[in-house]
């Protein structure tokens, strides 16, 4: 019997994205993995431990024969890294993964350009459901889009072409709705915390928040003071937030906000 030869799939940084994209690469047994970084780190080492891929610590030196080359670096780093890409394989094809960067920030030479955007948020240590989660896809040319689509379709069943222009409004809107957010459950739960109690007496809450958003819009699933124009409960939470001043002024420019968005 023939062995079918793997694909060569290589990944360019040890983050937490690049963490998740390996990791479900090895789940899937037709791909030899590599992962490179521009240092050894206890981050790297355990993608060669715990997911037994190839491991080096020379971007100079990464193969030019892999099918695919994940740049999963900061934003300012993905131009210069994608430099040291050099495919002798025009059908190879060099991905950033990042939600604010033009494709143009591919610096390569090969004819294969294109973005492969998760629109999730990852923890190292997150069980991730790659199935709903939906992979935002980019391209430089209607070969490497169809390539790149059959490839993130083996991560979901949500994959969907846009432009720079949609990436970007969708990367704010993420950036809204979930790092914004946290930030507050962070300073809520140091509020909690100054009164004895803990964060977990919201969860039943955000998690109802987040479910009416199924079924209504986020306007329509408004409720609050800010809402019901409840001046009195209003003044008594900024007078609470007396002592902490950026998020008093939080508090006040989200309370106007909200007046404003339910008054159009």
């Amino acid at each position: 019997m023939t062995k079918i030869q793997k694909q060569h799939i290589v990944i360019i940084g040890c983050g937490n994205v690049a963490w998740h994209l390996a990791k479900h690469f090895c789940s899937l047994k037709k791909f030899e993995i590599s992962v490179y970084n521009h240092k050894a780190n206890k981050a790297l080492n355990d993608f060669k431990t715990q997911l037994n891929c190839n491991t080096f610590i020379n971007l100079n030196e990464i193969i030019t024969g892999a099918n695919f080359y994940f740049i999963c670096v900061s934003d300012s780093h993905i131009s210069s890294v994608s430099k040291k890409i050099m495919p002798f394989n025009k059908e190879s094809i060099v991905v950033h993964t990042s939600g604010s960067t033009a494709i143009e920030a591919i610096k390569t030479n090969n004819y294969c350009q294109a973005v492969f955007y998760p629109l999730q948020t990852f923890s190292k240590g997150d069980t991730i459901n790659w199935k709903k989660i939906p992979i935002l896809i980019g391209a430089n040319n209607n070969h490497t889009f169809k390539l790149v689509t059959r490839l993130a379709k083996l991560f979901s069943k949500h994959t969907l072409q846009v432009n720079y222009n949609q990436r970007l409004h969708i990367h704010l809107a993420a950036v809204l709705v979930n790092n914004f957010t946290n930030a507050l459950y962070a300073s809520a739960n140091h509020q909690l915390k100054r009164v004895n109690v803990d964060f977990k007496i919201l969860l039943p809450l955000i998690q109802q928040s987040i479910f009416k958003l199924n079924t209504i819009t986020p306007l329509e699933a408004q409720t609050g003071p800010a809402k019901r124009h409840d001046e009195p409960v209003i003044k008594k939470h900024i007078k609470l937030l007396k002592t902490d001043r950026d998020l008093k002024k939080i508090y006040t420019h989200l309370t106007q906000l909200i007046i404003k968005q339910q008054t159009h």
